[in-house]
């Protein structure tokens, strides 16, 4: 496949310097794991992005991901977004989030946070 490489190499360097936030869940609680993403944010995703997000994965077939790319606001700071979605045969999703290392750690809370009080 000589376009494959290609795309991932372009999707590398989209990411290059950004930090990574990865999970897999239950297909059913994304809408809620968008959401509570959203949170820490000042701007540029909140619940209607979520919810946009959210929507398009409900409509996801499985093994073909989708990227989502967002400018938002983060401590008086505009700061890129990246949402990756993969969704498996048995309603697995995996949710990655790429952005810059001050805001990971709180993306990473926010989504550990609903996941870990919902038991996944």
């Amino acid at each position: 496949m000589p376009g494959n490489g290609a795309a991932q190499a372009g999707e590398a360097a989209i990411t290059a310097g950004l930090t990574r936030v990865t999970t897999s869940f239950d297909v059913r609680h994304a809408a809620a794991v968008l959401k509570a993403a959203s949170r820490p944010l000042a701007g540029g995703f909140g619940r209607a992005e979520a919810e946009r997000v959210s929507h398009d994965i409900d409509s996801l077939k499985a093994d073909q991901p989708r990227v989502w790319r967002f400018e938002v606001h983060y401590q008086g700071k505009a700061q890129p977004l990246e949402i990756r979605a993969l969704l498996d045969d048995l309603g697995m999703i995996d949710l990655d989030f790429a952005t810059s290392p001050e805001l990971a750690p709180a993306l990473r809370s926010a989504v550990d946070g609903y996941l870990n009080s919902h038991g996944r």
